[in-house]
């Protein structure tokens, strides 16, 4: 099916809506390489509380990035988690592996007007037309750039097939987007204190690979991603116990709820697999703080690393990446922003929690 200029501009005001439309109570949905997750999140009082939330595995290779390699498998598990969630409205995500993400300046025009003058700017800084195109953009505000007479703005864009083909997928699955959002945007609100305009480097852990996200002024500024993750994690310690895969998986996840505990053993069989990781880590701080941004200026200090996946909560981790950033390391809190541990405790174990990090992003309305 061509795209056409009409079928973006459709796309874009039905997916990408006014903030006020984004208020509307939705489940956060998040289609990853390895599952399918979704989050309720109930406000209460002055927070919220944890209501329908569950998780599906995806079997290997059906969804790659952006790309669905078997539709039917990925549809069958979203309906059997929306028949028994009851699920119906879904804010979901994408993956930013086919997102492309710039900053730019442009005048200080009126609201209405600022689609029209980012559609100048969108083929001077990615590979398609703007016909072919479907963006989103925050304005930056307090930076450098912004002034009376210009406006600082980070954009976000995606070619209209990959929305058309998540939105097709959702459909035939029985569930109705309200919006789409790029999945490291979506950890963000979950894990950065909301108002925090610092700079993180956020490291999410999947199944087969890893992402690796700077958030500046509560927006993604950039992105890549890294063919490790929890597969090539279970394999060493398969490896190195002389256990089946599926012993390896217990194995992990034991450790996982018993952080405390350090096994230093274990965390031995691993260091060949994560220094690989520690190594794409480092070459991308290097990058961000030393390429040139719009403005001749480098990208501001990282302040933090923080880590999400179920895999992040493995003893000794954080501390092996720590010297990486001399800020230190953090496994992230993903109720940051909804609620307080102090106050509530959630019906989804620490370690698993650290799985939601995207659904309960898209659940938390934009602002929250």
């Amino acid at each position: 099916m061509p795209v056409t200029a009409h079928f973006t501009e459709r796309l874009f005001h039905e997916y990408f809506p006014p903030p006020r439309f984004l208020e509307m109570p939705a489940v956060g949905l998040n289609i990853s390489d390895d599952a399918v997750s979704a989050v309720e999140l109930i406000r209460h009082r002055n927070a919220y509380a944890v209501g329908r939330f569950g998780r599906a595995p995806l079997p290997k290779g059906s969804v790659a990035g952006e790309y669905v390699a078997d539709k039917d498998v990925v549809v069958g598990e979203l309906r059997k988690l929306k028949d028994r969630l009851k699920l119906d409205f879904v804010n979901a995500s994408l993956s930013e592996e086919k997102a492309y993400l710039f900053r730019t300046v442009i005048p200080n025009v009126s609201h209405k007007e600022i689609r029209a003058a980012l559609e100048f700017r969108l083929e001077e800084n990615v590979p398609l037309r703007a016909s072919e195109a479907v963006f989103d953009y925050t304005i930056i505000e307090g930076t450098g750039h912004g002034s009376k007479d210009h406006l600082d703005v980070s954009v976000t864009v995606f070619p209209a097939k990959v929305v058309e083909t998540y939105t097709e997928l959702l459909d035939a699955a029985g569930l109705s987007p309200l919006s789409f959002e790029v999945e490291a945007q979506a950890i963000s609100r979950a894990v950065i204190k909301k108002g925090d305009r610092g700079t993180y480097l956020l490291v999410n852990f999947g199944e087969s690979k890893t992402g690796l996200f700077i958030i500046s002024e509560e927006v993604v500024h950039f992105t890549s991603t890294v063919a490790i993750g929890g597969t090539h994690i279970t394999e060493a310690i398969a490896k190195s116990l002389s256990i089946s895969p599926e012993e390896a998986v217990r194995v992990k996840r034991a450790q996982a709820r018993v952080a405390e505990e350090k096994n230093e053993d274990l965390f031995l069989s691993l260091l060949s697999t994560l220094s690989a990781l520690k190594d794409e880590i480092n070459k991308l701080t290097i990058y961000w703080h030393t390429h040139k941004r719009e403005g001749g200026e480098a990208g501001p200090k990282i302040s933090k690393m923080i880590l999400c996946g179920r895999d992040a909560a493995i003893p000794n981790f954080a501390d092996f990446l720590s010297p990486t950033l001399k800020s230190g390391v953090e496994v992230g809190n993903v109720w940051r922003n909804a609620f307080s541990l102090d106050e509530y405790i959630p019906p989804i174990s620490f370690a698993e929690s650290l799985d939601y990090a995207a659904a309960i992003g898209l659940a938390l309305p934009k602002g929250s």
